[in-house]
Order: structure tokens, then C-alpha cells, then sequence
């Protein structure tokens, strides 16, 4: 089991954000409506192509 962390205000640009809660991924992902998980889906491909279209430009800029 996880322990809970204590988060410490830090001051000035060495300031970081609280850590993100983990949760069961397989039990989040089983609890979307279908046709949430399929926007949802739709949406991750989107970004990893958005992504993959700029790797491919800075690519051909930096040669």
C-alpha cells in the first residue's frame, strides 16, 4: 500500500507541484461509457500524431 506523501511549500524557482494521486487504470477504464472511451481513444491518437508530425518537421529542419 502507497504511503501518503507530506507536500512542503517550497519558495522561489526550485517550487515543484504536488504529486499526481495514482489510481487502478483498469478499474477507471472499465467505468467509461463507450462512447467516452472511444472519444477518448480518438483523442490519444490525435496527439501521438500531432507529435509525431513535429518530430518529423524538426527532423527535416535540423538537416
Amino acid at each position: 500500500m502507497a504511503r501518503e506523501r507530506k507536500i512542503t511549500a517550497r519558495k522561489g524557482p526550485t517550487m515543484s507541484a504536488p504529486a499526481a494521486q495514482s489510481s487502478d487504470v483498469s478499474l477507471a477504464s472499465t467505468q467509461l461509457p463507450e462512447d467516452h472511451r472511444a472519444q477518448l481513444l480518438m483523442l490519444v491518437r490525435a496527439l501521438a500524431r500531432d507529435a509525431a508530425r513535429a518530430d518529423h518537421a524538426a527532423e527535416r529542419d535540423s538537416d
